[in-house]
């Protein structure tokens, strides 16, 4: 990429134990038959033989459920199943970022994501006649940069609704009662947010073909997901097609204007075709309730770089009062006190950036010439 500054990508990979009301419809695509879940796919114009059913229950799936839940009512074999899990002596599921797994893959292997944890218990779950499906947690998701990449890792959970309210289970204990923005999603979205997670590690190998292929094809499985889109049309400005990666983003931005991935992504696009006045108003368009600190660097260097340091400094202070662990809003600190004329407080942040990465190169660079 041209641009100095990072692009945010989606993942579906964290970990969180909620609870609470349901906030949609369940969705139209659960438990299907093989042969229903193969027709579902191809009328999404994707081949079914590029997408497993995520959620399939084999006879070991079925078997193991059994040994593992135990007797009693639903909630009570849920909760010993999740414990079962989690617990290093009974099943030993693993955590592991990276890994997107169906129900089958988790299952063989016992470790994965989220969507791989999700998958697994859910299959679990519907093996015993318990009617789970997915779940997108809506908060302030974490993130992590890599070179001019950021990884942005959203949540999926498994649920049980019932009634007015669900149930939810994750990698921790369900904690009853606490309030969340839950979105239920059908099993052909659970496939799409995988496929869209293995484009975004071919994206991280800079394997953009691959990528792209992957990214297309959970875009047509379900094009409601906007966080699906950003991903395509960061694929898409990285091959080239600036035009393509425009029409996507806006794309996802019809689906939800406010989407803080999508704008930043945007944003760092105008900027790099010259046009910071449309990249200011995108970054304003942003929700920042649930965005990633990197959205509020992006302000501060836009500022910056059009000569309202103050304005710089807003931005670039609510990105560390959001994640102190975070080296880049330090040295935009650093850089904008220094432009200032407050040396002193250019050292400060400095100082604090240097505890954070004692051997980073711009850190050590800007503390010689402060």
């Amino acid at each position: 990429m041209k641009a100095r500054l990072a692009v945010l990508a989606v993942l579906l990979a964290g970990a969180l134990a909620v609870s609470g009301c349901r906030s949609s419809s369940p969705g139209t695509a659960l438990q299907l038959s093989p042969e229903r879940w193969r027709a579902a796919v191809a009328a999404r114009g994707v081949d079914p033989g590029d997408v497993p059913m995520p959620m399939y229950v084999s006879p070991e799936i079925r078997l193991v459920a059994e040994q593992l839940a135990g007797p009693g009512d639903d909630r009570e074999r849920l909760r010993r199943l999740q414990a079962a899990l989690l617990d290093r002596k009974s099943y030993a599921f693993e955590y592991d970022t990276i890994a997107t797994f169906t129900a089958s893959e988790a299952f063989a292997a016992r470790r994965g994501n989220c969507v791989s944890f999700t998958n697994l218990f859910i299959a679990f779950g519907r093996a015993m006649g318990i009617p789970l499906q997915a779940g997108l947690v809506f908060r302030r998701a974490r993130s992590e940069r890599e070179g001019d990449l950021v990884m942005v890792y959203n949540h999926m959970v498994a649920v049980h609704p019932k009634g007015r309210t669900n149930t939810v289970y994750d990698f921790y204990m369900t904690r009853d009662g606490t309030p969340v923005d839950l979105r239920l999603i059908d099993d052909i979205a659970v496939a799409a947010i995988s496929a869209s997670n293995r484009g975004v590690e071919a994206l991280r190998a800079a394997d953009l073909e691959k990528a792209h292929v992957l990214l297309e094809r959970a875009t047509k499985l379900d094009p409601t997901l906007p966080d699906l889109l950003s991903n395509l049309g960061i694929v898409k400005w990285r091959q080239g097609d600036i035009d393509g990666a425009f029409a996507t983003f806006r794309q996802g931005l019809a689906i939800d204007p406010h989407r803080p991935a999508l704008l930043h992504n945007l944003a760092a696009l105008y900027i790099e075709q010259g046009r910071r006045t449309e990249a200011r108003a995108a970054l304003a368009a942003a929700s920042t309730r649930d965005a990633s600190s990197y959205l509020f660097v992006v302000q501060g260097d836009l500022e910056l770089a059009g000569g309202n340091p103050k304005e710089a400094l807003k931005a670039y202070r609510r990105a560390h009062r959001e994640n102190p662990k975070l080296l880049e809003p330090l040295l935009g600190i650093a850089r904008t006190e220094k432009a200032l004329g407050n040396d002193a407080a250019a050292r400060r942040a400095l100082r604090k950036a240097e505890k954070l990465r004692p051997d980073d190169a711009q850190v050590r660079s800007l503390l010689e010439g402060s």
